[in-house]
């Protein structure tokens, strides 16, 4: 899951179906955003804000949503990577949802530091790559962002990126893409944000989902081998898709995977 600092090769194929160069806003999902934004029948879930590494330079804040119906935890991520700005986005957005069932946690600047310097690693490296497996997380936010997961014990974790460049079309990026642990829904997931955000003219934007191995050095990854939790990494791109768009796709997604879990409920088909 290495990026590189360029596109290489086919931009021009695609950048042919499309007359204006970039995609502003395609169709989404309004019945089940507006199932993710409404409280339910129960009445409204309560929310409470907490502080990872409080008093650090990397203090931020964490909410937890408290439906009133019982059922799973969720967490969600942003800005592990700080110049990834879709996933900073939707994830400060998810934090006013209303969930139907469960709790729903969110960090949405989850490396601070990087964000605020809209830079990709904070002051110790890229944190994406501080979870090894058998070992204990490699720096002190890692540690910090651990704790919290451990502390809040989820049953799904979905973690929220940006790519340059689109999975098996640009070498080595991995843009349009869900990469999910072995019992997660993402097949299930990309056929329904293909189906409500990917218009016909966009056919190399399609979506894909890829079981994971669960040896590698990733949150998402750590989250399922440690807590056996169904575990999301996704990837928008920033080929041809404006930050808009990118910031709907990334909503669309998370709604999906609380919704795949039991959080949301939408009448009929989500």
């Amino acid at each position: 899951m290495r990026r590189r600092t360029f596109l290489a090769g086919g931009g021009s194929v695609l950048a042919g179906t499309i007359i204006s160069g970039f995609v502003s806003q395609p169709s989404s999902n309004k019945r089940l955003l507006e199932a993710a934004r409404e409280p339910t029948d129960a009445g409204e879930a309560g929310t409470s804000t907490e502080m990872v590494l409080p008093g650090t330079n990397h203090e931020t804040p964490l909410y937890e949503i408290d439906a009133p119906n019982d059922g799973p935890t969720a967490m969600v991520f942003g800005g592990v990577h700080g110049d990834e700005r879709s996933g900073i986005e939707a994830a400060r957005e998810i934090t006013d949802w209303q969930p139907d069932a469960g709790t729903l946690v969110v960090v949405p600047e989850t490396n601070r530091v990087a964000v605020e310097n809209r830079e990709r690693e904070g002051v110790a490296g890229d944190l994406n790559r501080n979870f090894l497996a058998n070992r204990e997380p490699q720096s002190e936010l890692a540690n910090g962002i651990w704790d919290a997961v451990e502390d809040h014990e989820p049953d799904v974790v979905l973690d929220l990126h940006r790519s340059l460049g689109i999975y098996g079309f640009h070498r080595e990026f991995v843009g349009q893409a869900i990469f999910h642990s072995p019992d997660a829904h993402g097949e299930r997931l990309a056929d329904r944000l293909n189906e409500d955000t990917v218009p016909w003219y966009l056919p190399f934007h399609t979506f894909r989902s890829e079981e994971s191995s669960l040896t590698g050095p990733l949150l998402f990854q750590h989250a399922a081998r440690e807590l056996g939790a169904s575990t999301y990494i996704f990837e928008t791109t920033e080929f041809l898709l404006d930050r808009s768009t990118r910031v709907e796709l990334t909503r669309v997604a998370a709604a999906h995977v609380l919704e795949l879990h039991g959080l949301l409920e939408v009448g009929g088909d989500a």
